[in-house]
């Protein structure tokens, strides 16, 4: 990697720290060059603004999610294994990323000016999401695999209970007394949970 290369993406990771663990409002840029050990007036000519890193920051994560969450629609396996891989990629960006869905939610909700940087920005990768999962939703159904669903509805029930693990895994770690490996096993088995709890919604019980 370039050093040039190098500088831009260490400054991205400085912002994305100061930004989830502080919001936009209370992050500063020259806590963000110190974290990323350059000088503001570096981080000036990268970026300029504190608006243009948020954008930048933002649009790495959604660009990072929707090339996984692409990766799920192979025609070629059966629908209950692009769900489950749809369902595991989803979980597993939410794992690694947990502060992520407050911190969007949070700055959508509260500022008109960056709800404008984030939604045209989120819609073309959920409006792909849909249109991928509606066809793969048809398919199987034409096939018989599984019965007819509103899309719309199953996605926001995929996101919502893996967003609802990923932000509840430290109360849920203190309520069950689970060490750190533990815990791990313990959201793997909820992982498996969340495909069986949609996959329910979905395929025929035959008599």
């Amino acid at each position: 990697m370039k050093k040039e290369d190098n500088t831009e993406q260490l400054i991205l990771k400085a912002a994305e720290e100061e930004f989830l663990e502080k919001g936009f409002v209370l992050a500063k840029t020259t806590g963000i060059a110190r974290r990323a050990g350059v000088t503001h007036a570096m981080l000036h000519y990268y970026y300029r603004t504190k608006e243009n890193l948020f954008e930048q920051v933002f649009r790495q994560k959604v660009q990072l999610v929707a090339k996984s969450l692409d990766t799920a629609f192979d025609e070629q396996l059966p629908f209950a294994q692009q769900l489950e891989t749809l369902i595991q990629v989803h979980f597993e960006f939410i794992q690694a990323n947990p502060r992520l869905p407050f911190f969007i939610l949070n700055e959508i909700y509260l500022d008109e000016k960056r709800r404008k940087i984030c939604i045209p920005i989120l819609l073309p990768v959920l409006r792909r999401v849909l249109a991928n999962l509606t066809k793969a939703l048809d398919a199987a159904a034409e096939r018989g695999e599984i019965r007819q669903v509103n899309p719309s509805n199953l996605l926001m029930s995929i996101f919502s209970l893996n967003v609802m693990a990923g932000i509840g895994q430290p109360v849920m770690q203190a309520i069950l007394g689970l060490d750190r490996e533990e815990m791990v096993q313990f959201m793997a088995h909820r992982k498996e949970e969340i495909f069986e709890t949609i996959w329910s919604r979905l395929r025929i019980v035959k008599s």
